[in-house]
């Protein structure tokens, strides 16, 4: 079974910000964080135009995950963020987590993201 993998939209100032929180709680290396505009079309588990309403995940046993969703499991798959994961959970709470979500998924400013500009962000393999 191999790692998780988790695509972002890497033309997003704040798409590249989490992931770059991710990446720093994954000191054990279970999931692979990659642009989705740097990788080829086919690679996406999902349609790109899909891909852009939330982070999709393809899990280490196939599984596709789009969203809050594959947050979440990206939390778990980290030494203390499934502190937080377990809290997304929570009934309530993971609904105005979803909702949440989708505003910030809908509403991210991407016009003012330079597609070249990583914001400091290494791709791991």
């Amino acid at each position: 079974m191999g790692r998780d993998v988790c695509y972002y939209d890497g033309r997003c100032g704040f798409c590249r910000g989490t992931t770059r929180w991710l990446h720093r709680l994954d000191w054990l290396h279970r999931l692979e964080i990659r642009d989705m505009h740097a990788v080829d079309a086919d690679e996406l588990p999902v349609p790109i135009e899909r891909a852009m309403e939330g982070m999709p995940m393809r899990t280490g046993n196939g599984r596709v995950l789009i969203g809050l969703p594959a947050v979440r499991r990206a939390l778990r798959m980290t030494p203390i963020g499934f502190l937080p994961a377990i809290v997304l959970y929570l009934p309530g709470i993971s609904w105005i987590a979803r909702y949440v979500y989708g505003y910030v998924a809908s509403h991210r400013p991407r016009d003012v993201c330079s597609p070249s500009d990583s914001g400091g962000f290494a791709h791991r393999s």
